[in-house]
């Protein structure tokens, strides 16, 4: 979801792309409904395209084959072939409003907004509608950062000029987009709703409102206007989608996948919502429908690494380690430097004490990168198990020395001491994690120690009582036998965990 979120910043062309959505989907229909099916000509022109441009002869072509080519070379080819093609269009057709706007909008998608304007002016002379041409102005101010002229031009369509609903609800869109630069989230959200209010199916609106929502946190007003949106058309693959990532914001997980498993029943090709429900799925720990919808996905689409990635660990979660590893080592082959991978391999097999093994992953996934305390944790386990205790020791370090702010990695370094029956070094590092952390976990290793010296331990024990029972099994399975049957021990926990 994250990575989504990211994926939506200045620096990168993707919103340019989006915002012209509305265009390029009007020309598609335009050329669908002149070339349908499998397009018979497009070849043909393609091809006569191609047996000119070599040597710089133009063979002539009319101005709908040109945009059918135009778009072919941008969809299938680049933006830069396309724009190449739309060059020597426009040497044959100097007065085509529509080739100038085509130009414009490839100008804007190659991060090239003054020379957008430029094209913008000439579709304009050429007779392109004064509002088409104003909306991709506005795009293009917007990769200028001239907000206030775009503001104007928004202000004007929409003030002076009778504008279709489709229009309109651009216009909502195209301040959306604003909002989001100067990183205005609410504005942003108040607007999309806008747009959905006059065009509920809007896929630019529902594509960009989950990110507004997220960043503007308004997840109760979100839900309450999705449920409206769906009341309108229940078959919106996209409403469902925004809905579940409403639901998951309210931590409202098993909500969050009814509404991603709606998304991609309606729309079996639309594969962030498959991705999202295994997220879902596995931060609940329910791996076995993660699995399911896994291979759902795997009907429509080739399993690529992260896909592979979340198959496997799933696997892994419910100790098939076998499957797991098959799951590793193809995602492996497409992404043979993702630590990731050889860590999960090396807990696999670790999990199964082939401990040779599970070393040999650990300290490959460390040198890929270096710092990652559970890397350090999993190959100091691994070297405890194997016997290796001064190897072992140096990791735990180093794990405890990357992130003293986390009470596990100091509890797993104490535990391995108390296991080993040294509860006088094990207190030096729960004495030591006092400075970085805390945690009931520590409190219960500690007070297990503390009884094992015979010193007082009641005081820790009620300090991890206090906090939670959840690890009170790390007191009662490290403690001397006299403290575990000790009566005042019994009715400290009885009051606890009853209160």
């Amino acid at each position: 979801m994250q990575a989504a979120i990211n994926a939506l910043t200045l620096e990168s062309p993707v919103f340019l792309q989006t915002l012209t959505l509305y265009f390029e989907t009007l020309n598609r229909i335009t050329m669908n409904q002149l070339y349908h099916g499998k397009e018979p000509h497009l070849q043909d022109w393609i091809s006569q395209f191609e047996k000119g441009s070599p040597d710089g002869v133009i063979i002539p072509m009319a101005e709908q084959p040109y945009l059918r080519v135009i778009q072919y070379f941008e969809e299938e080819v680049s933006v830069s072939k396309a724009l190449e093609v739309t060059a020597k269009a426009l040497r044959q057709h100097k007065y085509s409003s529509a080739l100038h706007a085509k130009k414009a909008i490839l100008l804007l998608n190659n991060n090239q907004p003054e020379a957008a304007l430029e094209s913008l002016d000439r579709a304009e002379m050429f007779g392109k509608s004064f509002v088409e041409v104003d909306l991709l102005r506005v795009q293009a101010f917007i990769a200028l950062f001239d907000f206030f002229r775009g503001r104007q031009l928004l202000d004007n369509l929409r003030n002076n000029y009778n504008l279709t609903k489709e229009q309109r609800c651009q216009t909502f869109v195209l301040d959306a987009e604003i909002f989001r630069v100067q990183k205005e989230y609410h504005a942003m959200y108040q607007a999309l709703k806008t747009a959905l209010e006059i065009i509920p199916d809007n896929e630019l609106a529902l594509k960009q409102i989950w990110l507004a929502m997220e960043m503007s946190r308004e997840y109760d007003d979100c839900l309450e206007f999705h449920h409206k949106l769906l009341e309108k058309d229940a078959y919106q693959y996209l409403t469902w989608f925004n809905l579940g990532h409403t639901y998951y914001n309210k931590y409202e997980y098993r909500e969050a996948m009814d509404a991603f498993e709606y998304s991609y029943v309606i729309n079996e090709l639309f594969l962030p919502a498959y991705l999202d429900y295994v997220e879902t799925a596995i931060h609940q720990q329910k791996y076995f429908l993660a699995i399911n919808c896994l291979e759902n996905a795997r009907r429509h689409f080739d399993l690529d690494e992260e896909m592979l990635f979340k198959m496997a660990v799933c696997h892994q979660k419910i100790h098939l380690y076998d499957k797991a590893r098959t799951y590793f080592y193809r995602a492996k082959r497409i992404d043979s430097y993702n630590p990731d991978i050889y860590f999960h391999l090396g807990e696999c097999y670790a999990a199964e004490n082939r401990n040779r093994e599970a070393i040999y992953h650990f300290k490959t996934a460390i040198s890929l990168q270096s710092g990652v305390e559970e890397y350090h944790l999993g190959l100091a386990l691994a070297y405890a198990a194997n016997q290796q205790e001064g190897l072992a020791l140096d990791e735990f370090k180093l794990a405890a020395h990357i992130a003293s702010h986390r009470n596990e990695i100091w509890a797993a370094y104490a535990k391995w001491h108390v296991v080993n029956e040294r509860y006088e070094e094990a207190l030096a590092v729960l004495i030591e994690a006092e400075d970085y952390t805390f945690g009931s976990d520590l409190s219960y290793l500690t007070a297990a120690c503390l009884s094992r010296i015979g010193k007082d331990y009641y005081k820790e024990l009620t300090e991890g009582l206090k906090q939670g029972p959840k690890y009170k099994n790390l007191f009662f399975d490290f403690a001397s036998e006299a403290s575990c049957k000790d009566p005042k021990v019994r009715g400290m926990v009885r009051y606890y965990t009853t209160s």
